[in-house]
């Protein structure tokens, strides 16, 4: 009888340690769903190629030279030519010095986006003493900046990385569809009230204009996008990136979410019809 009881005593309490150790992964599981349980909804859009656009772009590259010799001027300098508009140029060069001045264009206004011309303050630098002998335009107190209540119901992720440009590139002259589709959507969706709009390439970083999202540069992180996915507060968010990031590694991680909507990998999904979309997804901010 001592031995059986012995036997029992020893079951109950194995009974009683996995009673613990399930009690424990099961809240350990019920800790991991609240983490992953937002945003509520993740629609994910791979962009793909338009043919058309493709065609017209194939066309261009391949008439470009005669465009580039029509359009400077030579004045001779020995091995070399000069123009106005361009400068010095090596002769039969002419595209490689129009694409330098593009993109010392491109890199100039980037040098100066830390500059927010909207956030000026009055500083106080020396005391107001009308007896100083001296006015100082910078007499006064320093005003406070109001800063705007955060909203994290709706946030559209952008993909800016260089491969969009194969997928959203309509000349330097016209706007990309990506920037016409956040123009539209912020008419219901102010952007910093109702919609947060956020562009990503290797790092995702905070818009503050939208003409900023048809220059597209850099190389892509998809892990770090699907850690911030994980980290974020919003109760929906939109990322719109190319079909060039369609990886399964990707793919199942969004949907392990289990609230992901996914458009493009069935049949090809164009920038251009991101502006079907538009009344539907401008009710995700309401």
């Amino acid at each position: 009888m001592v031995i059986n009881f012995l036997d029992i005593l020893n079951k109950v309490v194995r009974l009683t340690f996995k009673a613990k150790k399930l009690t424990i992964l099961f809240v350990a599981f019920l800790l991991s769903s609240a983490v992953y349980a937002t945003p509520k909804s993740v629609e994910l859009w791979f962009l793909s190629i338009d043919k058309t656009t493709w065609l017209k772009d194939y066309l261009k590259k391949h008439s470009s030279s005669s465009f580039y010799a029509q359009s400077v001027q030579c004045q001779p300098m020995g091995d070399y030519c000069f123009d106005p508009q361009i400068g010095l140029y090596k002769k039969g060069e002419e595209e490689s010095a129009y694409k330098k001045i593009d993109m010392a264009e491109i890199e100039m206004k980037e040098s100066y986006d830390f500059i927010d011309p909207h956030k000026g303050v009055e500083r106080k630098l020396i005391e107001c003493d009308e007896n100083a002998g001296f006015f100082d335009i910078f007499c006064g107190k320093k005003q406070k900046i109001k800063k705007q209540k955060q909203n994290h119901k709706f946030e559209v992720w952008i993909d800016v990385s260089s491969t969009m440009k194969q997928v959203d590139y309509r000349g330097v002259e016209k706007k990309c569809y990506r920037e016409m589709f956040l123009e539209n959507l912020s008419l219901n969706c102010p952007m910093n009230e109702k919609m947060k709009v956020y562009y990503f390439e290797e790092f995702r970083k905070e818009a503050g204009t939208f003409d900023r999202v048809c220059l597209s540069r850099g190389l892509n992180n998809m892990k770090r996008i699907v850690s911030d996915l994980k980290k974020s507060k919003a109760d929906h968010v939109l990322i719109i990136t190319d079909i060039f990031e369609a990886e399964e590694s990707f793919i199942n991680a969004v949907e392990l979410t289990g609230r992901a909507t996914i458009r493009g990998l069935d049949k090809p999904f164009y920038a251009s019809q991101m502006k079907e979309e538009l009344k539907r997804i401008g009710q995700l901010c309401q």
